[in-house]
C-alpha cells in the first residue's frame, strides 16, 4: 500500500465516478483503476462497486475510508512539519489543565509573558475534574495542571504550592446568615447545605468538616459544581460551598468559611522526568517565579 494508493482511493471516494476521480488525481483513468485493484487485494476485499453508470462504496470501503482520510492527513502533516523545519520555523506546544475548582485569574498574565518570549507558542486550554487532569498529566495529554491537592498526587507528577485557597459559603441574600462578615462551620450543621460532586475539592472540605467537626448538614441537594451549587443556593435550596472567587448568581452572597478555616493548597503539576519543550519550560519557570494570592498574581517572587 503506497500514498499514491490512498489518494486515487480518496478522490474516487469523493467523486464516485472514475472519470472524474483521474481528472482531480491528474491521472489517466486506467492507471487510476489499476491502483484502485492493487489496493483492493492488499485489503482482501472490494472498495468499490460499480453497476453500470452507478458507483458507490462497499461496506470494506465505507469502513475503511475515514482510516484512510487520516492516514492520508497524517502523511501531509509531516510534510508540513518537515517544510517548517527546513525554513526555520520550530511550532511550540503547550497544554495546560486546570480544574473547575480552581480560580486563576491571574493566568493569563502569565500566559501573556509565554507568548511574549516564545515564538510559534500553540497554547490549548483544557478544563476538568482534578482526576481526569491528573490522568491526562501521566498519560502524556497534557504538559502542565492547576490541581488542588486535596489528597496525595501520584509519585509519577512533579508539584510545587503556588497558594492556598479558601473557602466561602454561598448564602441566598436574604438569609439571616446572610448579614455576617464570616459564617462559622458550626452554623451550617442542621441546615441544608447543596452537596458537590465527590471529585470536587470542596466535597473533601465538607467531608472533614463531618469527620474532624461533628458538623453535619442536611444533604438534601446535589449539584457537580460550585457553579451549579449557586444557582440552587439562589432559588432557595438551601446554603452552599464553593471557592474564593467563585462567580455568583443574582440573590447570593458568599462569606468566608471559618472557626475552623479550612484550605487546601493549589499546585503546578508536570509529569516527573518528561523533556519540556522550551514553551512549557518556560510556563513552569514563570508560574513558579511569581507570587500567587488567592489566584491572582501579586508580584514576582
Amino acid at each position: 500500500m503506497d500514498l499514491t494508493q490512498i489518494r486515487y482511493f480518496l478522490a474516487l471516494a469523493r467523486e464516485l465516478n472514475f472519470t472524474r476521480a483521474a481528472e482531480a488525481s491528474n491521472v489517466t483513468q486506467p492507471a487510476l483503476t489499476r491502483a484502485i485493484q492493487s489496493l483492493e487485494e492488499e485489503l482482501g476485499g472490494p472498495l468499490i462497486l460499480r453497476e453500470r453508470s452507478l458507483t458507490q462504496l462497499t461496506e470494506l470501503g465505507r469502513t475503511m475510508l475515514p482510516l484512510l482520510q487520516a492516514t492520508a492527513d497524517a502523511a501531509e502533516a509531516v510534510k508540513t512539519r518537515a517544510a517548517d523545519h527546513r525554513r526555520g520555523v520550530d511550532e511550540a506546544p503547550l497544554r495546560i489543565g486546570i480544574t473547575d475548582a480552581v480560580h486563576a485569574s491571574g493566568l493569563p498574565r502569565v500566559l501573556r509573558e509565554v507568548a511574549g518570549r516564545v515564538s510559534e507558542l500553540r497554547l490549548t486550554l483544557r478544563r476538568g475534574a482534578a482526576p481526569a487532569l491528573t490522568e491526562a498529566l501521566l498519560g502524556g495529554e497534557l504538559d502542565a495542571a492547576l490541581l488542588p491537592e486535596v489528597g496525595a498526587l501520584p509519585e509519577r507528577l512533579n508539584r510545587w504550592p503556588l497558594w492556598s485557597e479558601g473557602i466561602v459559603v454561598l448564602v441566598p441574600e436574604d438569609h439571616e446568615l446572610a448579614s455576617r462578615a464570616s459564617i462559622p462551620a458550626s452554623a451550617l450543621h442542621g441546615q441544608s447545605v447543596v452537596v458537590l460532586d465527590a471529585a470536587h475539592p470542596v466535597a473533601a472540605v465538607m467531608a472533614r468538616l463531618e469527620r474532624e467537626h461533628g458538623i453535619h448538614p442536611l444533604p438534601q441537594h446535589a449539584a457537580d459544581g460550585h457553579d451549579e451549587a449557586g444557582l440552587l443556593v439562589a432559588a432557595g435550596m438551601g446554603l452552599g460551598l464553593a471557592p474564593v472567587g467563585a462567580v455568583l448568581p443574582k440573590g447570593v452572597v458568599a462569606r468566608p468559611l471559618a472557626e475552623p478555616e479550612l484550605t487546601h493548597p493549589v499546585v503546578l503539576s508536570t509529569a516527573a522526568g518528561r523533556p519540556m519543550n522550551r514553551a512549557v519550560s518556560a510556563f513552569v519557570k514563570l508560574v513558579r517565579a511569581v507570587r500567587w494570592e488567592a489566584g491572582q498574581v501579586t508580584a514576582e517572587s
